[in-house]
């Protein structure tokens, strides 16, 4: 499979401006745990919710979420890949980088991001493609009526 197969297309991002508690909204909002930055169009950076976390601080019992730009915290040098990388290649540099999405882009320009879970979908549902299913020793149809 190819990253455009499993990719989400309706790409959640804000700009560098955005401030961190409006991204962590967002993020809330949209039950998303990363979020491209995009400046004019084209990939700028990344936000994680452990990059937010990282920024924000417990007073009184609650967390107290920054409100300075997204920029400050953004990692900048974001691993991408094409629409037509494998699924292999992503799974296994996200493996190797300990990282948990890859925004799949042309020209900087965010076309979808393949993130973790998705590739944990793709498995519990085709586990042919993956090898498991046939002596794996795990009982596939007990674990998707579970």
């Amino acid at each position: 499979m190819r990253a455009f197969q499993a990719m989400k297309k309706d790409v959640v991002f804000v700009n560098p401006s955005t401030s961190i508690a409006e991204a962590r909204k967002f993020m809330r909002e949209f039950g998303i745990r990363h979020i491209p930055v995009v400046e004019s169009g084209k990939m700028a950076g990344i936000v994680s919710d452990g990059d937010i976390l990282l920024a924000s601080t417990l007073r009184e019992g609650r967390i107290d979420v920054p409100e300075r730009p997204v920029s400050s915290i953004m990692s900048r040098n974001v691993v991408t890949c094409f629409p037509t990388s494998s699924l292999r290649d992503i799974a296994a540099a996200m493996i190797r980088l300990q990282i948990s999405c890859i925004p799949v882009v042309i020209d900087q320009r965010i076309l979808g991001i393949v993130t973790s879970t998705d590739l944990l979908r793709i498995i519990a549902s085709h586990p042919e493609a993956v090898g498991m299913g046939n002596g794996s020793g795990i009982d596939l149809d007990a674990l998707r009526s579970a």
